[in-house]
């Protein structure tokens, strides 16, 4: 896959170009320095995957993503080495059409080789979405509103479970979305997801639901 990095820091930069190297099937056809540029580099040649810094002089990586999946849709993977602080952006990045997110890996190391592999799996997960699955996040209409239902008996509440992995954020909001307030079902979300977005996530799609 073509692969385009959009990062302003250097030795990140080196570090996910060692990344892609290293695979041996995937190619990097381009680098940005920060939002603005990448916005450019997408209309000038359109990679496979998109690897996305949040934090950037000019335009960050949220604003960034909104243009890129308004102009030229594709897969962006949002990669930062600041998820401790970041979380909101993340969730910002996921919400405006980026597919995943995952942590920078480390240039050296005990956990270099498994943020690595980590990292390449995801890209590799992206590949392998069926076009529609990039298409830019539409605003779900209004939904009416249902009343509430009465039930007797508490074991018979119906139950909605949803399944999600690469691309699933995004698709979850706009899910939850077009649910109306008084939907009558309980509902499970399994997210694949890195252990260190989980405890934003549920935070983040409670602001875009009605339940």
């Amino acid at each position: 896959m073509r692969i385009g990095i959009v990062n302003d820091t250097p030795m990140m930069v080196e570090v996910l170009r060692r990344v892609i190297a290293e695979t041996g099937r995937h190619e990097l056809i381009w680098i940005a320095r920060d939002g603005e540029e990448a916005v450019q580099m997408c209309a000038w040649q359109l990679p496979d995957v998109v690897l996305m810094d949040l934090l950037m002089p000019k335009m960050d990586g949220v604003e960034a993503t909104r243009r890129i999946m308004l102009n030229t849709p594709c897969p962006i993977l949002v990669v930062t080495s600041d998820m401790g602080t970041s979380t909101a952006k993340i969730y910002e990045a996921l919400g405006h059409g980026a597919l995943d997110a995952t942590q920078t890996p480390a240039l050296i190391g005990a956990s270099a080789k498994r943020d690595a592999a980590a990292l390449v799996e995801k890209i590799d997960n992206l590949g392998r979405l069926p076009p529609e699955a990039v298409a830019p996040p539409v605003r779900a209409s209004a939904a009416p509103f249902v009343a509430p239902v009465s039930i007797g008996n508490a074991a018979a509440v119906p139950l909605v479970a949803v399944g999600a992995s690469a691309g699933g954020p995004a698709a979850l909001a706009q899910l939850l979305r077009g649910i109306p307030a008084g939907f009558g079902a309980a509902m499970v979300i399994v997210q694949h997801i890195d252990a260190a977005f989980a405890p934003g996530m549920a935070d983040w799609l409670g602001m875009q639901a009605r339940l």
